[in-house]
């Protein structure tokens, strides 16, 4: 009989990294343009990564969604409390909703403003010829930003609980989304 994978697989691994990191980044250019003067050029700059990594995200969160939807992941380990495994699958309940709720409203942002989806090679016309009113436009954006902010929060608790596994618990947790840490079985 096969033991039970102890590990997440390399492309559950690959995507969980490079979306976690799109996100900081986004999260980090957004927060560091707010210390510029609007209309400068390092302000500009900032913001001109903000749609093309959204975009990016979304298409390595509609990946991960599938991925995840067809492979298993590994058992949690076996000490961890009922009130644990409830809190992650919660969390991991919230971030998959978070990841895909931020950047949809991005792009129907981007389309109430009447303003084409670019993806480079790419565009997607917006289907609100001349775009939205601008009350709505803005509630639009306005939920954007709260589920942007609601998912930062979330990630952040997730990572402070990966740590608090790795560091003070030593219970594996962390070490099945570790790229270099592969268990015997896996």
């Amino acid at each position: 009989m096969d033991s039970p994978r102890q590990s997440y697989d390399f492309v559950s691994i690959g995507l969980h990294w490079l979306i976690g990191a799109g996100i900081a980044l986004v999260w980090l250019a957004e927060t560091a343009r707010e210390l510029f003067e609007k209309g400068s050029y390092a302000r500009d700059v900032l913001r001109s990564i903000h749609e093309p990594a959204g975009t990016v995200i979304l298409i390595l969160v509609l990946l991960r969604l599938l991925w995840r939807l067809t492979h298993n992941t590994p058992e949690l380990p076996g000490e961890l409390r009922p009130w644990e495994r409830t809190m992650a699958h919660w969390t991991h309940i919230a971030l998959y909703l978070g990841m895909a709720a931020v950047p949809l409203l991005g792009v129907l942002a981007t389309f109430a403003r009447g303003r084409p989806l670019d993806l480079g090679v790419l565009q997607f016309a917006s289907p609100f010829v001349g775009g939205l009113a601008r009350s709505t436009r803005h509630l639009i954006k306005e939920l954007h930003e709260f589920a942007a902010n609601a998912l930062i929060a979330v990630a952040f608790a997730h990572a402070a609980a990966a740590l608090w596994h790795h560091y003070i618990r030593k219970d594996g947790v962390m070490s099945r989304m570790l790229p270099w840490h592969r268990p015997a079985g896996t």
